[in-house]
């Protein structure tokens, strides 16, 4: 991630065609930093800002990305949350907490009904130049919903900061819709424990 925001490095290093399996999960941005990619049992679906409002999700063969984090094997075991709302930092918080003694990265997969998604889908303006991460948001649109439903996958780590997560956050998670017509890079979110189901592999 960090050669891609200060370095500009934003050509895809990685297939997604490259990481076959029912198991397999990943997610990230697509090359040129054109759209967003979530790997989701397999297969891929990448995100396009259309305009201001709204933007195309797509399933197709293969995408290419500048960064990616997955996992190829993944063994998604249901884990129980106690507070009845979670906003994206206190998910993050709580795995933080619960997985304390464990060390290495962890991938998340939460379904269900989210009462508020905030998601964005970067759009980098043709020949743009990147050397920071403002200038790789140049074009980024945000995108807001309301009980929606869909899943969303994550990977947590509390040693990749800007390899994989930014650098405020142990935590990079992206969303895709039960209809398969959201897709993107989540900001803020809000759901209720009692309308989603939280699955972990470590």
């Amino acid at each position: 991630m960090s050669d891609v925001m200060w370095k500009g490095e934003l050509k895809g290093n990685i297939a997604t065609d490259s990481l076959e399996g029912a198991k397999t999960y990943g997610l990230g941005p697509l090359a040129f930093l054109k759209g967003e990619i979530v790997l989701f049992e397999g297969q891929t679906f990448v995100s396009k800002v259309i305009d201001s409002s709204s933007h195309k999700v797509s399933n197709v063969p293969s995408a290419r990305a500048p960064f990616f984090v997955y996992s190829t094997d993944s063994n998604l075991k249901v884990v129980a949350i106690k507070q009845s709302k979670y906003s994206l930092k206190e998910l993050e918080q709580h795995i933080d907490s619960i997985y304390k003694n464990y060390d290495q990265p962890l991938l998340l997969r939460i379904d269900g009904v989210f009462d508020e998604l905030q998601l964005h889908t970067v759009n980098l303006p043709q020949d743009a130049q990147v050397s920071s991460p403002q200038q790789a948001h140049q074009g980024l649109t945000t995108y807001n919903f309301n009980s929606i439903k869909g899943s969303l996958i994550a990977f947590f780590s509390r040693h990749h900061k800007a390899v994989f997560t930014h650098h405020d956050s142990f935590l990079h998670a992206h969303f895709i819709s039960q209809d398969r017509q959201v897709l993107g890079h989540i900001d803020t979110l809000m759901f209720d424990s009692s309308e989603v189901s939280v699955k972990v592999s470590k």
